[in-house]
C-alpha cells in the first residue's frame, strides 16, 4: 500500500543494503538516492533513526544540546552531522535550526570551533564542545591546585562538570581532608576552601592516657651519679613499650569542636 504522498519506493522493503560507504535506495527511475544530515553521509554503523524535535522550543533545543555535550564533553567539539542523528537538531549553516546555533555562539558553556568540512575541506563548518567553567582542570592534581589558588573558597557546583569523575576527586580530597568543606544552605551548595599552612594550636582541656606503663620515681638526690644512671636505665626500657602499645586517650573537654577533618592531635610527644 502507497503511502500518503504516494512516494512508496522509499518503503523500508524496497531498500537495498547500505553499502560501505553510505546508505542508498533506490527510485522508480533506478537512480541512487544517497541520505545527507547535517551536511554528511550517514556512515552505515551509526543508527538512521533520527529523532524528532520539531515539536520542541528553541530553548528546549539549546538545553538538549547542553545536556548531551557535557555527557560527551570528553570527545572535545562535535560537529553538526553528530549532534543531529542524535537530537534531530540541525545545527549546520543555513538548517532549520539556526536560532539554536545563534543562542549557542552566545552561551558561556558552549566552545564554538571552526573547523574544516569534512564533505569539502575548502569550506569551514562549526563544531560544538561543552566548555566546563575551570577548562584548565582534567584530573585530581589540577583540581586540587584549582581549590588551592581560590583562598576565598569556591563552588562545588562550578568544578562539578570539570571533566568526569570529578566529583568522585572531590569527595576524596574531602575525606583524606586535604581542602575544607562549608555547608552553603541558601544555595544549596558546599563551598570548597584550601587547607592553608600547617600551624599548632594548643586545645582546651585535660588528656589523660589510660593503661600507661608508670615511669620510675625520679631519686632524690640529683646529684648522686649512681642513682641518676639507673632511673635512666629503667627509664629507657619502659618508654619503648609506653611507644609500642595501644592506649586510649581521655579528655574533659570534646576537641571534636575544635579538630578539622585531617588534622592530627599530639599528646606528650606523639601524634594521633
Amino acid at each position: 500500500m502507497a503511502n500518503s504522498y504516494g512516494f512508496d519506493f522509499l518503503r523500508a522493503e524496497h531498500n537495498l543494503a547500505p553499502s560501505s560507504s553510505s546508505s542508498s535506495v533506490n527510485d522508480s527511475f533506478g537512480a541512487s538516492v544517497t541520505k545527507i544530515i547535517g551536511g554528511s553521509a550517514i556512515s552505515p554503523s551509526l543508527p538512521t533513526v533520527i529523532p524528532d524535535a520539531s515539536h520542541k522550543s528553541d530553548l528546549e533545543k539549546q538545553a538538549d544540546v547542553l545536556v548531551f555535550l557535557r555527557h560527551h564533553r570528553s570527545s572535545g567539539c562535535l560537529p553538526p552531522s553528530v549532534i543531529y542523528k542524535s537530537l534531530g537538531i540541525d545545527l549546520s549553516e543555513g538548517g532549520r535550526d539556526a536560532a539554536v546555533v545563534s543562542m549557542l555562539m552566545r552561551n558561556a558553556k558552549v566552545n564554538v570551533e571552526e573547523v574544516p568540512d569534512p564533505e569539502n575541506p575548502s569550506l569551514s563548518m562549526n563544531s560544538f564542545g561543552y566548555r566546563a567553567k575551570f577548562s584548565t582542570v582534567g584530573d585530581r592534581a589540577t583540581l586540587l591546585a584549582q581549590i588551592n589558588r581560590m583562598k576565598n573558597g569556591v563552588k562545588w557546583g562550578d568544578l562539578a562538570d570539570a571533566y568526569d569523575g570529578v566529583e568522585k576527586d572531590l569527595q576524596s580530597l574531602l575525606r583524606g581532608g586535604e581542602v575544607l568543606g562549608v555547608a552553603n544552605p541558601e544555595e544549596r551548595d558546599r563551598i570548597l576552601f584550601p587547607r592553608g599552612e600547617s600551624f599548632l594550636v594548643e586545645l582546651d582541656g585535660c588528656v589523660t592516657l589510660e593503661n600507661l606503663p608508670a615511669l620510675p620515681p625520679e631519686p632524690a638526690n640529683k646529684d648522686d651519679k649512681v642513682a641518676m644512671a639507673i632511673y635512666r636505665g629503667q627509664v629507657a626500657r619502659i618508654l619503648p613499650g609506653r611507644r609500642l602499645q595501644s592506649r586510649t586517650i581521655r579528655t574533659d573537654v570534646d576537641p571534636r569542636l575544635q579538630i578539622r577533618r585531617g588534622e592530627a592531635v599530639r599528646v606528650g610527644g606523639e601524634w594521633f
